[in-house]
């Protein structure tokens, strides 16, 4: 049995693998919303400067939907990738969730 985790919320708190913060966060969601922000669902892309060009959820939360899309909290697992014109899309490692919004949970 799973216990339940803060919603990770937007690009609060969000860093790519080096350490570096999330800038933009493109979401369908548009309804529910916490005290941090609008919570982050699995259709969520991550925009980052620097190195790492973006970043996307794999495992979602296995029991909360947002609008029927599976929502993220704090046990959720994510990728980031960079971005070179003669390989295209490498992955370079998993964003890291610092701060997830502790007052609302999901598992």
């Amino acid at each position: 049995m799973t216990m339940a985790a803060g919603f990770q919320c937007g690009i609060v708190g969000l860093t790519d693998s080096t350490s570096i913060p999330a800038v933009a966060v493109v979401s369908p969601n548009l309804r529910v919303k916490t005290t941090l922000g609008f919570v982050s669902t699995m259709a969520d892309v991550t925009q980052f400067p620097g190195p790492n060009v973006i970043g996307t959820w794999i495992v979602p939360a296995m029991r909360c939907t947002v609008g029927a899309v599976p929502a993220i909290n704090a046990t959720c697992t994510s990728i980031a990738f960079t971005f070179t014109p003669l390989t295209g899309f490498v992955p370079t490692g998993p964003m890291t969730m610092w701060s997830p919004d502790a007052r609302a949970s999901g598992s």
